[in-house]
Order: C-alpha cells, then structure tokens, then sequence
C-alpha cells in the first residue's frame, strides 16, 4: 500500500469535476471552480493543468475510461462469491492475483472475515458464469465458494465521495 497524499480543497474540487466528466476540457473545469482564497474569481487553467498531472505523478488519478452500461450489452448476470482458501501453500497475494485475472471477474476484495476473499463477476447468463466459477475454483489454494446471484441492481456507482477529504482549519 502507497503512502497516503494528503488533498487540498482545490485538489478535491478538480477531482470532483474529473469524476463528473473525465473528458471535460481543463479550461472548462478552470471555469467552474472557483479560487478558494477569492470565491469572486475562477481558477486559472493553468492551474488546473498543474494540478491534474501532479495527482496523476502521485497516483491519485489511476485512470480514464468510459462507463459502459453492462445490461445493455448483456452482461447483466451478476454474481458475488465468497471464498474460503488454505494459506499453507499459497499466499494471499498469490491467490488474489490469480483471480483478478480469470475473465469475467470484475473485482477481488481480500477480507479479514469468515471468508477469505468476495469476488464480483459479470456474465451474459449462468452457463458463462458456470465456465468462470470453474476457473475460479481450479485456482490453487481455493477450497470452497458461496455464490449469491444479484436480482436487481439498485446502485453502483464507481465515483468517490471527496467532500469527507477535506479538513477545515479547525480539524488541522
């Protein structure tokens, strides 16, 4: 795990606009916000331009891409599996990685619960999700796996919540 960077309101304020719209033109984002020492006055785009490739040279910003609507191309069978492994042989690490690469599976979360790892994947119907719980079950260390099928997506939202970020004079 990286060290953690600390955010400015301005930092979080480009973020937050960046997540709205990752193809928002800098001058645009420039034009919405405005300068925390002056609320009168915009921030410059130069500024802007500044800060994006910092947060990008720190990591913070990990990346673009476009949100793809899974249902309207059929990927709209949804499951989360937990799974229980043996960490005799096989590391944590070891296991994790081998499962964010089987196609289909959409995120790996380590867990400190009852259950080792929940996996999230995404298929177009149950036999497809069959031919992926298999390769997740013949990944070395994987004892046993717990499936519920998702019945309705009620929300899924991949954006941050930035606002908890940033600290007033007052909590420094």
């Amino acid at each position: 795990m990286g060290k953690r960077k600390k955010l400015d309101p301005l930092d979080v304020k480009i973020l937050e606009e960046l997540q709205r719209d990752c193809r928002m033109p800098l001058q645009d984002i420039a034009d919405r916000i405005r300068h925390p020492n002056d609320p009168s006055s915009t921030v410059p785009t130069s500024t802007v331009h500044y800060r994006v490739k910092r947060l990008e040279k720190d990591g913070i910003i990990d990346g673009y891409y476009a949100k793809i609507n899974p249902e309207l191309i059929g990927l709209d069978y949804i499951t989360i599996i937990q799974i229980l492994v043996t960490c005799k042989e096989y590391s944590d690490e070891s296991i994790g990685e081998d499962l964010s690469k089987i196609p289909g599976v959409g995120a790996v979360y380590y867990s400190l619960g009852e259950q080792d790892f929940f996996v999230l994947t995404r298929s177009r119907n149950r036999e497809e999700f069959l031919q992926i719980l298999n390769k997740i079950m013949a990944v070395k260390g994987v004892l046993r796996t717990f499936t519920q099928v998702i019945a309705k997506v009620i929300k899924e939202d991949p954006r941050l919540n930035l606002s908890s970020l940033v600290r007033t004079k007052e909590e420094d």
